[in-house]
């Protein structure tokens, strides 16, 4: 029963991150101004944004924190064997701040991820189809975090990893 009642709640989530997902989320379209703008550096590919490193000494106005890209983690779900899985994060850790977290389903099962934090779920990804991806930015706090599919016993199957904000 108690199983049954997390299920519930996590489906619940899901549907209501579905529905309140912000417009446009993902990759800047074309046509935006974030895909169009150029740096002072010559790239070959003038489209793509510039990846130099800004100056140690910027700062936002109001928070104080550093600008620049946001974090990046790439969370890659596969099968190992039927009764082995495996959640593989292309990083142990990230800083403070905004990140892009990635869900990428290379297995050939549909795959859910959860972030929890304290026992607590901080975010959920829809179910995803094998071969599909999805990414959302997320402003993550300092903590440990437990990321996971929820999807019928693919945690306790190994589907499951440790990240640490800090």
């Amino acid at each position: 029963m108690p199983r049954l009642a997390v299920a519930l709640g996590v489906l619940i989530v899901v549907c209501a991150v579905g529905i309140a997902a912000p417009v446009g989320f993902g990759a800047p379209s074309a046509g935006s101004a974030s895909a169009k703008s150029k740096c002072k550096h010559r790239h070959p590919h003038h489209r793509k944004r510039c990846r130099k490193k800004k100056s140690a000494g910027s700062t936002t106005g109001s928070l104080g924190g550093t600008t620049g890209p946001p974090g990046r983690l790439l969370a890659t779900e596969r099968e190992i064997s039927p009764s082995q899985l495996q959640l593989q994060l292309s990083r142990p850790s990230l800083s403070v701040g905004s990140a892009i977290v990635e869900q990428y389903n290379a297995g050939s099962d549909p795959h859910n991820l959860i972030l929890e934090k304290g026992g607590q779920v901080a975010f959920a990804y829809p179910t995803l189809d094998p071969g599909g991806d999805q990414r959302q930015t997320l402003y993550l706090s300092r903590g440990i975090y437990t990321l996971y599919c929820s999807l019928l016993n693919h945690r306790d199957l190994g589907m499951q990893a440790t990240l640490t904000v800090n």
